[in-house]
């Protein structure tokens, strides 16, 4: 069998991998990429956030899997070498974490049970109105695996839901379809909690800015679970503290971890959670990964590859 490289952001975390997959492909040699070694002849690469170095130094890869749905760290246009096949995660139990994770954010946004837990700190039995939904229309940008996990689940809820793609869609019956930069003001205008699942391209690098903010409904909540650089932060923060968006539920960042002096920490209606949306897990990924590898040694092209002119 050919020889599969691990690279990814620690030795440590490269190892656990390393162990994973010797448990599950054991027939295969498994080894952890050292930038101080000579080549390793590798023909498969499992990365996550790897060393670039690794594909200028590793000439004989013919097949690149990234562990996870985001490829914006790989370099694709500009270091992963044309003819290397770049294949990602698909789901891989982070689609229902992050579908859960929306609820939770939607549900901070309305404020269904957080009142509860300030009126119960008064000592006081104080019923609210119930929420009204329809008051809540959400707007998902993205409709990939995870993307419409998010969207159907909070259609099952019975919130008005609108989503925001590249390419033109059919409707169905609960979900509206906006795309293209002429139906992104749509969108918006429809949208008070607006959710963000989009890859990183240098498209979508940004988009949520001073202009977008100001196309949502008044009084609006966002929820960041893809990448930090789609958003302005400066733009975020003036459209919460001029009153245009309520809150902000966030798990992703320009620099992570987040510096202490950011101000997001201490911004008042901001919620932070340290990219835990959709937390891999380790031997649903590598089952993928072998399935995905086994599939191209008998002449089958997986599903999962990344285009290099969209980049995802």
């Amino acid at each position: 069998m050919e020889k599969i490289v691990i690279a990814v952001k620690t030795q440590e975390i490269a190892e656990q991998w390393q162990k994973i997959f010797q448990t599950l492909a054991p027939n295969r040699e498994v080894v952890v990429w050292n930038k101080n070694e000579a080549p390793m002849g590798a023909r498969y690469a499992v990365v996550w956030q790897p060393p670039l170095a690794l594909f200028e130094k590793e000439k004989k890869l013919q097949a690149i899997f990234n562990l996870g749905a985001g490829v914006d760290a790989l370099g694709i246009n500009s270091v992963v070498p044309a003819h290397v096949p770049v294949y990602r995660i698909e789901d891989a139990g982070m689609a229902v974490q992050m579908a859960e994770y929306a609820i939770y954010g939607v549900l901070l946004a309305t404020e269904r049970f957080s009142t509860y837990s300030k009126l119960q700190k008064q000592l006081d039995w104080a019923p609210q109105p119930p929420v009204l939904r329809s008051q809540w229309p959400i707007g998902v940008m993205g409709y990939g695996q995870i993307g419409s996990k998010v969207a159907k689940a909070l259609a099952q809820l019975g919130y008005p839901i609108s989503v925001w793609v590249r390419s033109e869609r059919v409707n169905d019956e609960h979900i509206q379809f906006y795309s293209g930069r002429a139906g992104f003001d749509h969108f918006l205008k429809q949208t008070r909690v607006l959710i963000n699942v989009l890859p990183l391209t240098e498209e979508t690098r940004g988009i949520v800015n001073k202009e977008c903010l100001e196309k949502m409904q008044k009084d609006g909540f966002f929820i960041n679970m893809a990448r930090g650089a789609h958003v302005v932060d400066d733009d975020l923060l003036s459209a919460l503290r001029g009153g245009q968006l309520k809150g902000a539920l966030l798990d992703v960042f320009h620099e992570e971890p987040l510096p202490k002096t950011h101000p997001f920490w201490q911004e008042p209606n901001v919620y932070l959670t340290p990219h835990i949306a959709g937390i891999s897990l380790y031997e649903e990924c590598a089952k993928q990964v072998i399935e995905k590898l086994s599939l191209l040694e008998r002449g089958i092209e997986p599903t999962g590859r990344v285009s290099l002119t969209k980049q995802y």
